[in-house]
């Protein structure tokens, strides 16, 4: 069963699940919402509640498959979103994670075992931004012009989402040494918002933009 529907406000929504912030503005949602209801909000907004729905509880509930994603979605609605989704990795969540790792290592001195995480955390850095080069030079001009269906899926994500969690294990098993404890919550937490994110727009992927392209296969 959905999380939400048109009844639903959108601010305890928000408020119960303070993640889905960025994704209601990558959906064209701005905070300052009211007390009135998803229908409403997104009536206001020129937004298709439909995939507003369909994007805000896959993202939150791994139970939720979309119904009938392929006939009821466009390529440029699922795709603009992804492209939002990608500008936000780029432009917020990996500078902010750059912001805090060098802080942290510049205020600990070199007794402890940070630069190896930091080049761990590098490599997984290298590959999502391959991931997302892909997206914007080639499965998203594609999809738009309508060749998707020769489109090979990559797991590219996958692997990203799995070393964001070695990262965070590592951190949390396998830290040591003397280290600034503010910053390296900062950085925790920081990885861990971003692994959150990824885990769950894989979800988006895989159940929303999955049988759009299979649709353009089958066409």
């Amino acid at each position: 069963m959905a999380l939400y529907n048109r009844e639903s406000r959108l601010s305890e929504a928000i408020m119960s699940h303070p993640n889905l912030i960025p994704v209601v503005n990558r959906l064209g949602v701005r905070l300052g919402v009211g007390d009135g209801n998803i229908g409403e909000i997104c009536s206001k907004c020129g937004i298709d509640s439909d995939f507003f729905l369909s994007v805000v509880n896959t993202f939150l509930d791994e139970e939720y498959f979309p119904a009938n994603a392929s006939g009821t979605f466009s390529i440029e609605k699922t795709v603009d979103y992804l492209h939002k989704t990608n500008n936000f990795y780029l432009r917020v969540q990996l500078p902010n994670i750059d912001r805090h790792f060098s802080s942290l290592i510049e205020r600990s001195g070199t007794d402890n075992n940070l630069e190896l995480l930091r080049k761990f955390y590098y490599d997984m850095r290298g590959q999502l931004t391959e991931c997302l080069a892909h997206d914007e030079e080639a499965l998203f001009p594609a999809l738009r012009e309508g060749s998707g269906s020769e489109f090979v899926f990559t797991e590219g994500y996958s692997e990203v989402e799995e070393k964001l969690h070695d990262l965070l294990y590592f951190f949390v098993e396998h830290l040591s040494g003397i280290y600034d404890m503010n910053l390296c919550t900062a950085v925790v937490t920081a990885v861990f918002s971003l692994e959150k994110d990824i885990c769950q727009n894989n979800r988006i992927r895989n159940r929303i933009l999955l049988p759009i392209i299979e649709n353009l296969r089958n066409t």
